[in-house]
């Protein structure tokens, strides 16, 4: 019979093991479609960023803060003004033609419509810059606020355009009787 040699195991030092992680597979599948946002939803976004506007937390600057007047505020808003007619951009001086008020550093612009807005957005960093140029204000801000147009009722016959004059012009109705005027003729 042969023999059987018994082997020597050698015994190797254990090396520490380190685990080696899979990376894990995706859990879903990339979508090929994307999902469009509902109108109110797309609302309330807007409605969040101009709370994050209005709720800023302004920071007093390093920069300039003289303070300014209204006739001052007045005078730099006009000289832009007159800029953009040289300019002969009709709907942003129709934005510009609209009220504004003060109140603090912070001048609101009044628009008319929701269309004007973007208009507004476009030259509103210009308008800002020069105003905080003009005044040597850093601390000015400059906001838009979207006023709602009363809409009377709209005339149609000659006897309500004629009513209308009356109640606008008193003496229009003594004339009328005066003269025997018939506004359906």
């Amino acid at each position: 019979m042969p023999e059987l040699k018994e082997e020597k195991k050698e015994e190797v030092p254990s090396a520490p093991l380190t685990q080696v992680s899979l990376p894990k597979p995706p859990s879903r599948a990339p979508s090929k479609t994307i999902s469009i946002p509902s109108l109110s939803e797309l609302k309330a976004q807007a409605n969040k960023k101009e709370e994050t506007i209005d709720g800023e937390v302004i920071e007093e600057s390093q920069g300039r803060n003289e303070p300014f007047t209204t006739t001052d505020l007045d005078k730099i808003w006009n000289e832009f003004k007159s800029q953009k007619e040289k300019e002969d951009n009709q709907l942003e001086l129709l934005i510009l033609k609209e009220p504004y008020k003060l109140s603090g550093n912070v001048v609101t612009v009044n628009i008319s419509n929701g269309a004007s807005e973007a208009s507004f957005e476009r030259f509103r960093g210009d308008l800002l810059i020069a105003l905080r140029d003009g005044l040597k204000n850093d601390s000015i801000q400059l906001k838009s606020e979207t006023v709602e147009i009363e809409k009377g009722k709209m005339l149609y016959t000659d006897q309500e355009k004629f009513e209308h004059l009356k109640k606008k012009y008193p003496a229009l109705k003594d004339l009328q009787e005066r003269l025997g005027l018939d506004p359906e003729f």
